[in-house]
């Protein structure tokens, strides 16, 4: 028969060694997932589920300024450099900042049809434009009021900005 010493000595050595294994386990778990983390963030890559991604990510309610005769819609600084210009690449954003700035396809999604504007830099304002053919292709043609709220997002397999009104103001009456 076993010694009951023996056996209690070899179940704590057993118990040790599970610990051991376990805590073992974890840490190289943890360092696997979080170099995972870190090789999906230097990938651009995330496998994290996401359940809902607003793709307009250029948003504009718009003023009585981006209707008026100026033909041309004044966007933001910070969005046109965080959302517009990393996308048009070295040469088209450079441009941009120049007073000719540069040309940009945008294709209506309501109605389907291509335009062309040009965005550049407005240098008493500090601010961007899209100017051309604003008012005419989507002012007027789109029956465009105050407050309207539009969007754009970038197509990167047309190499286009999607254009969508995304909200009417209700008339007043």
């Amino acid at each position: 028969m076993n010694n009951p010493a023996d056996e209690r000595e070899q179940c704590q050595k057993k118990r040790k060694s599970i610990t051991c294994e376990a805590s073992t386990l974890r840490t190289s778990r943890r360092r696997f997932c979080n170099n995972k983390n870190e090789e999906e963030m230097n990938k651009g890559v995330s496998t994290t589920l996401k359940l809902y991604d607003d793709p307009w990510k250029i948003k504009k309610k718009l003023t009585d300024s981006d209707l008026g005769i100026l033909s041309r819609l004044l966007l933001a600084a910070d969005l046109v450099k965080k959302q517009i210009l990393p996308l048009l690449g070295a040469d088209h954003a450079r441009a941009a900042e120049t007073e000719e700035g540069t040309p940009v396809r945008i294709w209506d999604m309501d109605t389907k049809t291509m335009h062309q504007l040009v965005l550049k830099r407005w240098s008493s304002s500090k601010s961007y434009v899209l100017i051309g053919k604003w008012n005419q292709d989507f002012v007027r043609r789109r029956d465009l009021k105050k407050g309207d709220e539009i969007g754009f997002h970038w197509d990167p397999y047309n190499c286009v900005f999607n254009f969508c009104v995304l909200k009417r103001t209700m008339p007043e009456n």
